[in-house]
């Protein structure tokens, strides 16, 4: 039986901001290589977010809570009014009521990684969650990548959320990109200093205190089938009415200039 002394990973997502960044790649690497061997077993997580990750330590992680996990063929089949889960870490697909898959747990294995880039939970307000819902179903909604973030952390964090499924990377070429990464002297020195202008943006930029509901829970399908038809067309209205302001302004300068 394993414990979790340093209890889950979302709780402790500052003090592992501190770490070197040989330490942060082993801590992806531990929870990389446990999706690995839950797929390994034909089995999708369905749940996987920094709450279900422990911590034996700050250096070494193991994913927990598999209460949700099924196997990719049930999956496959499976078919409700919604999903339990915290919407930041669902894919869009997964939204869009397609069947759970072991890339939807890859969509929410890089909102993991965005996490312990920059040290906080991923920005989530559950008041405003049906048009969070929409905007990751559109591709308009995913955590925002300061500009100095590593090219490399970058690229691959992206490839794993990406919008197409078929386009991520598999579970063992991240396992095996994380290691490589911890034995290349380049590859640490540019997330290293990476990491020296992040620490000063983070200190002015990224104190918010967010009060979030982190727990799982039932979301339905039916309320974004509700009311996305009245969402769309508010967007619409907005677009049009922006646009008869900017003829106006036009006309106006065209006039009086």
């Amino acid at each position: 039986m394993e414990y979790a002394l340093e209890g889950c990973l979302r709780k402790n997502l500052h003090a592992i901001a501190q770490l070197d960044w040989k330490d942060k790649l082993n801590l992806l690497q531990c929870i990389a290589y446990d999706l690995l061997i839950i797929h390994s077993h034909d089995l999708i997580h369905c749940d996987l977010h920094s709450g279900n990750i422990l911590l034996n330590s700050l250096k070494s992680a193991y994913i927990a809570d598999l209460g949700l996990s099924i196997t990719a063929n049930i999956a496959s089949k499976s078919n409700s009014n919604g999903i339990y889960g915290i919407l930041p870490y669902i894919a869009p697909e997964v939204l869009k009521e397609h069947p759970y898959s072991k890339e939807s747990d890859i969509y929410s294995f890089s909102i993991i990684m965005w996490e312990i880039l920059y040290g906080n939970p991923v920005p989530y307000d559950p008041k405003s969650e049906l048009q969070f819902q929409l905007q990751v179903c559109n591709g308009l909604r995913r955590p925002y990548i300061y500009e100095n973030t590593a090219i490399c952390y970058n690229d691959l964090m992206k490839k794993c959320w990406n919008m197409d499924p078929k386009k991520q990377p598999t579970k063992k070429e991240i396992y095996d990109i994380f290691t490589e990464w911890q034995n290349n002297e380049t590859i640490l020195l540019e997330l290293t200093e990476s990491n020296k202008i992040l620490q000063n943006i983070k200190n002015k930029d990224m104190q918010i205190d967010i009060e979030s509901d982190y727990r799982s829970r039932f979301i339905s399908f039916n309320s974004s089938d509700k009311y996305q038809g009245n969402i769309s067309l508010v967007y619409l209205i907005n677009y049009y009415i922006l646009l008869y302001v900017l003829h106006c302004l036009i006309i106006f300068f065209f006039y009086y200039s």
